[in-house]
């Protein structure tokens, strides 16, 4: 019988997705493309099999496959130790051989990007630069399963990690507008993987006997990382052209764009509203949480300001202006982004609020807190962007007497 024609039916026209994945990756190796065998999105389905030493291993070299199973031991040396075999390995085998590791490199991939030792994710990033650099095109089938977990990976907060992550991502695609372009084939695979982050709790974070302090750790750095990951993608896919973070230089469109664009804003209107505004991340113990937290709102305000309506304002405005209670130092500078720029955006969203209450009692004990850190001057003159778009709503002079008294600058007010 011959196959219906539908939706399923391929255009013999158009490029399956590996096709176009691996027209953005370098040539570098003659080896067939594999599928993405045993994997469904970035899970491991381990066939069925008699012996356990052949479930994922049976195409994979035996000394590779030896150092693979060792990545799953609990101890960061261990890990370590068979993360440098491997890069040595992949270097000296061929191609051919080294595109069947992917497979089961992928779902490793994943899970060492959350290991409590930054070493061990740094040599992660090691040993993901001399796959790709040994498989070339034949990443492209692996591509989807393997960009969300990498994208996320950029955004480490450990400045040597997220580095080591970057030059693999810059390995397999050495021009900005090829890892654009890779970006924009897999939006849809990022966003779900970063979806999948944000539900993630302490608990459910390991399968393994991990101590309290670890987890808590662990939970902060991958909650960070992936606001940090949301917000800078949807600058890179929603922004114009000259504005994209980290691909100034991409002077095109890109051929897709438009459809990732589209995707994009989907997916963070879905994400804005089934996490409540982000308010509990606001709302964290942890400041490197809510200093990320601030980064994304300033992205959903600045990218899509439609996101925020007559529903959500007044809920929205209350956390935002009220960041004022923000007692972090390393929080204010994108404290202070976001409430400026939602300032600038939606001037009119202080009516539904107690000033005195809700902004202006926390403002001043802000201010006098960093009103006493030299080096926080930037942050106080800041201020005065912020007021000018709101001095209707304020008490005139006396709110300027009162801003003065506050920072010891009493008298000197008109000499700034």
């Amino acid at each position: 019988m011959g196959r219906q024609k539908g939706e399923g039916a391929r255009s013999k026209s158009r490029p399956s997705s590996s096709s176009l994945a691996a027209s953005l990756l370098p040539s570098g190796s003659a080896a067939a493309a594999v599928g993405f065998g045993g994997f469904v999105g970035s899970s491991r389905l381990d066939p069925p099999s008699s012996s356990e030493d052949s479930l994922p291993f049976a195409d994979v070299d035996s000394e590779i496959a030896v150092h693979l199973k060792r990545l799953g031991r609990k101890d960061p040396t261990t890990k370590l130790k068979a993360l440098a075999a491997l890069s040595m390995l992949l270097q000296q085998k061929s191609a051919k051989e080294n595109v069947l590791v992917v497979p089961q490199w992928a779902f490793e991939y994943k899970r060492l990007l959350l290991d409590y030792n930054r070493e061990v994710r740094r040599a992660t990033h090691d040993t993901m630069t001399a796959l790709v650099t040994s498989v070339g095109r034949d990443l492209a089938p692996h591509l989807k399963t393997l960009m969300g977990p990498w994208w996320f990976a950029q955004f480490d907060p450990v400045s040597e990690v997220s580095q080591a992550a970057k030059r693999s991502l810059q390995a397999a695609f050495p021009a900005q507008e090829k890892r654009l372009d890779a970006l924009i084939l897999c939006t849809t695979e990022i966003f779900m993987y970063l979806e999948e982050n944000l539900k993630l709790t302490p608990q459910n974070l390991s399968d393994k006997a991990v101590a309290s302090d670890e987890l808590e750790e662990i939970y902060q750095q991958v909650i960070s990382s992936t606001l940090l990951a949301l917000a800078t993608l949807l600058d890179v896919l929603i922004c114009l052209q000259e504005e994209r973070p980290g691909f100034e230089n991409v002077t095109t469109e890109p051929k897709h764009a438009s459809k990732a664009r589209v995707a994009a804003v989907s997916f963070a209107e879905k994400l804005f509203k089934d996490h409540k505004y982000f308010l509990d991340f606001l709302r964290s113990q942890r400041p490197t949480i809510r200093s990320a937290t601030y980064s994304v709102l300033k992205s959903l305000i600045k990218n899509m300001p439609e996101a925020i309506n007559d529903g959500n304002i007044k809920t929205v405005a209350g956390a935002i202006l009220g960041a004022f209670n923000e007692k972090d130092p390393t929080c204010h500078p994108s404290m202070w982004d976001v409430i400026l720029l939602f300032s600038r955006k939606f001037p009119n969203s202080w009516s539904s609020l107690n000033i005195q209450k809700s902004i202006l009692n926390p403002f001043w004990i802000f201010l006098g807190i960093v009103a006493m850190v030299p080096t926080r001057f930037h942050i106080q003159l800041r201020f005065y962007s912020w007021t000018v778009c709101h001095l209707n709503l304020l008490e005139g002079i006396s709110f300027f007497l009162n801003f003065s008294r506050t920072c010891g600058w009493e008298g000197k007010l008109l000499y700034l």
